[in-house]
């Protein structure tokens, strides 16, 4: 451009090309946009307000023809701002009544339980801080309960059967500065819920005694139609790990189960009261309508008697009726089954136990001891492909139950269950001198051989292969043992060494996995001259109150870092999570929180001895439901020499209350027809677990609908978000345990929100595509050790505190199970001795199981808690104490003696030493930590046993009045009083 600041040139520019005649549609469009980008570039270098009013009028014009009307009515607006004339303000008040702020559609919820009416508009309304009810009004009411989401306002509160007469006033406004130009009236009708059935979830075991039968949720409806499949034993496997297992099938998948894969035992119907509008429970007598069950799984679909589609989703509860509680551990070294009475928690001994393989072989058969145990050997377990254990099965006469070993076994890291996975045979320990290098430099590296439990593997040779950033292979080493297990290599970099992470593996046999691996950084560095820390008392940052920072730094030759100076920043945005809830969401989950960004200043330098001290105040804080964080960034830095770095990251207190939710379902997504899990906490102000009565909870399913519009010739259309609430209520929150909320959801996406007067928060999620189940976490069992270390043979106490009495079974796992005791306990601490076994190698899991039977009278379920404590065994008596006497000063080109002092060594005991100096500016620019062999064998590992059992997966049968049964659909028919 010849003038490429002048505004006047540039808005010529946009209207020549605007009126340059185009050869087509495409042309068209391509000279509107560089008109459209010349016109803002006029804007953005205008000088006086006409030139301003002018650009922005031309820059409306352009956009209206580009069919981006929101964007022509903002820039017609500004422009107004500036210049009033007859010309523009009609432009734009006839774009601003076709495209502007305008109400789109309505919908009335009337299937929930409490209905409600919803407008949608053509942009986003106020937040919930501004009072829209003066401009809402219905005939009757004389303040509407009103609720808005994004472009969505709802009319609260409304009943069933009724009429209303609802005004939406003109003057309502948007965030775009508009608002509605004229009044509308709408005459709405709130009819009746729709009859619909459903089951209360997805458990499919229904206990053998003290049951009604299952429970079914009706509404609106006096008959449910029901039929029962039988899928025989032999299908078992094909069926739990299909897709359709406790899922929700269409009448189509029904109808060809029955042909195809199972029997249609039963078809009848069940008579329910019918409240109008309100959901009630029914126990439907499966024993009473289906006899005596045999082995294999049931379904039974359920829908309110009336015409039906074959693509029609029916109401459908997998289940099977059982008094076999089963506990499955399985791991490497085998699969160990525990069966219980789900009635009465006593082992169930002479049960058979048959372990089924992915192809549906039987791998084995065995019958349960006295404790109720058995165990399948480690071969049985390590099968591949369609020898894979797939799932156990239980049978004892009639009594008959299955579990899945396919399904995502227990979480129990909130346990404390962390570590590496245990190695199935030999172990690598494999560590660089430092993090970092040079091209051209050297990598040393060390690798000890030993075996599981840490014994030095002698005589084996090890294959050390370096790989280059990109997979290809620098260099290969076979090195025989060097002492000990022991083994070192020197590997020379060439001057030319792609930058990036490299890996160095360690193989015994490279055709298999490797036995060991670390890794480290090839870059052109410039070693750290200081090092300091950052740190504050503060455990949270006060929203109100500033708090104390400070830094003390030192050069790494040893002088303090003293009249230096400060920069930094104080960041503050949306935390991932809380701290100690993990998993849980907490505020509105789809709000965008922009961070903001606080620099410090007139930060006082460093003080004679390195250190500084000031405060840091939160300034501003984003307007969120959210919990925030705040992270502090200080930089340090000398003349001529690299600037250090130090975060420290604080959560920003609360000032109010906060709902965390947390879905029991993994990825945010699971299947049509499935029942969506929530696991709901409420946090006081101060962070901590709180009991609250009466959070308000509505399930909304989000559609997103295309309001079509005629612009000249052509049709326009533009998506709209309406929400539908599909479910409501309340629910009461304790201290103690989070509190479960189960819906049930069909193909579509969906909101849960959950509020009160003091917080809200919020969890979209998807239903209707295939999902991984995710972990159950069971419920927790207080279990404490007497110590935390032990030596072999030597007594440990174990303290089990349950609410409730039962039978605890106590299992200890290293690799394998290696003891079991099961002991009877009452409500409150109940000490349990064992003894230290001298083969459980190097430390171990105490996992603890409390059963705790059913209660008719009670109308208390069966149920299951377990604890989880490990503890190291002899590690005191396998770790060496290695003192050296450095002195302070070492200077360059000069030998140096070090005195090694090693305790722990017993007399003609042989030991290998390995000293590496390494510049610590060199070590800090990749947070090196110093080799831990005696953590990395001796140290904790992972629970090697996955824990899996049938306890989550109980159906309430005691929910409901028992239903009355008839065969076929004459309701004439007799009622029935046996199996059909």
């Amino acid at each position: 451009a010849a003038a490429p600041d002048d505004a006047s040139g540039w808005l010529r520019l946009a209207r020549t090309v605007s009126r340059i005649r185009p050869r087509d549609d495409k042309e068209q469009a391509f000279f509107l946009e560089r008109a459209s980008v010349a016109a803002y570039i006029a804007y953005q270098r205008t000088k006086t307000k006409a030139e301003e009013g002018e650009s922005l009028a031309v820059l409306g014009q352009l956009l209206a023809e580009r069919k981006q009307y929101r964007g022509a009515l903002d820039a017609l607006r500004l422009a107004l701002d500036q210049r009033e004339t007859a010309e523009l303000r009609g432009q734009y008040e006839r774009l601003r009544a076709e495209y502007g702020f305008r109400m789109l559609n309505y919908t009335v919820d009337s299937d929930a339980i409490s209905p409600r009416a919803c407008f949608q508009f053509s942009e986003e309304l106020p937040g919930k801080k501004t009072d829209l009810s003066p401009f809402v009004s219905v005939v009757g009411v004389e303040r509407p309960a009103i609720s808005t989401t994004e472009k969505q306002l709802c009319v609260e509160g409304l009943k069933h059967g009724e009429r209303y007469q609802v005004t939406l006033r003109a003057g309502l406004p948007s965030v775009v500065r508009e608002t509605l130009p004229k009044s509308a009236e709408f005459g709405i009708y709130v009819r009746d819920r729709k009859p619909f059935a459903r089951f209360a979830g997805k458990a499919y075991v229904l206990p053998k005694t003290g049951q009604r039968g299952i429970p079914v949720l009706s509404v609106n409806a006096d008959t449910v139609a029901i039929d029962i499949y039988r899928i025989g034993d032999r299908n078992l496997i094909d069926t739990i790990l299909g897709s359709e297992f406790q899922r929700t099938l269409y009448r189509y998948q029904a109808e060809q189960l029955g042909k195809e894969r199972g029997t249609k035992i039963w078809g009848g119907e069940l008579a329910v009261e019918s409240k109008l509008n309100t959901e009630v429970t029914t126990a439907f007598p499966v024993t009473q309508a289906a006899g005596d069950l045999g082995a294999g799984i049931y379904v039974m679909t359920a829908a309110p008697k009336g015409p039906s589609e074959e693509y029609e989703q029916l109401a459908t509860q997998w289940f099977i009726v059982s008094d076999l509680g089963l506990t499955a551990y399985t791991g490497a070294e085998g699969v160990d089954v525990f069966v219980h009475s789900l009635a009465t928690a006593e082992p169930r001994g002479l049960t058979e136990v048959r372990l089924i393989a992915r192809n549906n072989e039987v791998l084995a058969s065995k019958r349960t001891d006295g404790s109720g145990f058995v165990h399948f050997d480690a071969g049985l377990a390590r099968g591949e492909g369609g020898l894979s254990p797939a799932a156990v099965v239980a049978q004892e006469r009639s009594d008959y139950a299955f579990l899945s070993l396919k399904t995502p076994a227990f979480d129990l890291t909130d346990r404390g269950v962390a570590g590496r996975q245990t190695p199935a045979g030999l172990d690598a320990f494999v560590y660089t001198e430092r993090g970092v290098y040079r091209s051209g430099e050297t990598v040393h590296a060390t690798a000890l051989l030993r075996d599981a439990r840490g014994i030095a593997a002698l005589n084996v040779p090890l294959t050390l292969i370096v790989e280059r950033p990109d997979g290809v292979e620098y260099r290969r080493v076979l090195l025989n043992d060097m002492g000990l297990g022991g083994r070192s290599l020197s590997v020379p970099l060439v001057a030319s060494a792609a930058t990036g992470t490299w890996r160095l593996r360690a193989y015994t046999d490279p055709k298999r996995p490797p036995v060991g691996e670390t890794t480290f950084m090839v870059e052109d560095y410039v070693p750290d001259r200081i090092e300091f820390e950052l740190k504050s008392s503060a455990t949270a940052m006060p929203r109100n109150v500033p708090v104390k920072a400070s830094v003390e730094g030192r050069f790494l030759y040893g002088a303090p870092a003293a009249g230096l100076d400060l920069e930094g920043e104080l960041t503050i945005s949306a935390a991932s999570e809380r701290v100690g809830f993990p998993g849980y969401t907490f505020g509105l989950s789809d709000e965008d929180v922009t961070a903001i960004r606080q620099p410090l200043e007139d930060l006082a330098p460093t003080d004679k001895e390195g250190k500084a001290e000031f405060e840091i105040a939160l300034d501003k804080l984003p307007a969120t439901a959210r919990p925030l964080q705040a992270q502090l960034t200080i930089r340090l830095a000398e003349a001529g020499g690299r600037a250090v770095e130090r975060k420290l990251t604080l959560p920003v207190a609360n000032a109010e209350p906060m709902i965390g939710i947390k879905p029991a379902f993994a990825g945010r997504s699971l299947g049509d027809g499935e029942e969506a899990g929530f696991d709901i906490v409420y946090l006081g102000a101060d962070g901590k677990p709180q009991a609250r009565s009466g959070l308000r909870y509505e399930l909304l399913r989000v559609e997103t609908r295309y309001q079509w519009y005629r612009t000249g010739s052509a049709w326009e259309y533009e998506p709209v978000k309406i929400t539908r609430r599909v479910a409501d209520g309340r629910l009461d929150v304790t201290a103690d345990a989070p509190k479960r909320l189960a819906l049930p959801v069909q193909w579509g996406r969906y909101r849960l929100e959950i509020a009160d007067n003091d917080a809200v928060t919020s969890l979209s999620f998807d239903a209707g595509f295939y999902a991984e189940s995710s972990a159950d976490t069971p419920d927790l069992l207080e279990l404490a050790l007497d110590k935390n270390a032990y030596r072999a043979g030597e007594a440990m106490n174990v303290a089990v505190t349950a609410r409730t009495a039962g039978k605890v079974t106590i299992n200890v796992f290293t690799d394998r199970l290696v003891s079991t005791t099961t002991q009877e306990v009452k409500p409150g601490a109940t000490p349990i001795k064992l003894t230290v076994g001298k083969d459980w190698g190097t430390g171990a899991y105490v996992v603890a199981t409390l059963r705790r039977p059913l209660d008719a009278a009670a109308q208390r379920m069966p149920g299951r808690a377990i604890g989880v404590q490990w503890f190291s065994i002899d590690r005191a008596a396998r770790t060496l104490n290695v003192e050296m006497s450095v002195p302070q000063t070492i200077r360059p080109n000069g030998a140096l003696t070090i005195p090694v002092k090693i305790g722990g060594l017993a007399a003609r005991e042989e030991a290998r030493i390995v000293v590496a100096a390494v510049d610590v500016g060199i070590l800090n620019l990749t947070n090196y930590k110093p080799p831990a062999p005696d953590d990395f064998y001796l140290g904790q590992r992972r629970l090697t046993s996955d824990i899996r059992d049938l306890y989550g997966q109980l159906i309430d049968g005691m929910q409901g009045v028992a239903g009355r049964i008839r065969t076929g659909g004459d309701a004439g028919a007799a009622e029935l009083s046996g199996s059909p």
